[in-house]
């Protein structure tokens, strides 16, 4: 179970996302990931559908994603994929 640490973390990485184009949809799917305590799954999907709809993203975003799931003790490696995102 993860704590509220967590929550707030992986929120302002929605909030992020939703200002860079992230449908609401896919906003409202991670929040109820979250609802649920399940902050790697809204962490991934986000990053699933950021990918999916090529939605460009800044270099600090992208390290603050490889933050929290360093934080959350996720792979790295699992959010490559992102950096093709990263504009700059």
């Amino acid at each position: 179970m993860f704590n509220n640490n967590f929550k707030l973390l992986i929120n302002e990485i929605i909030k992020k996302a939703s200002l860079f184009g992230l449908p609401q949809i896919d906003v409202d799917i991670a929040n109820g990931y979250i609802d649920y305590n399940e902050c790697g799954l809204a962490l991934e999907h986000i990053a699933d559908q950021l990918f999916e709809f090529d939605i460009k993203i800044d270099e600090p975003f992208y390290h603050s994603i490889l933050s929290v799931a360093d934080k959350m003790v996720i792979e790295r490696n699992q959010f490559d994929f992102l950096k093709k995102l990263v504009e700059g």
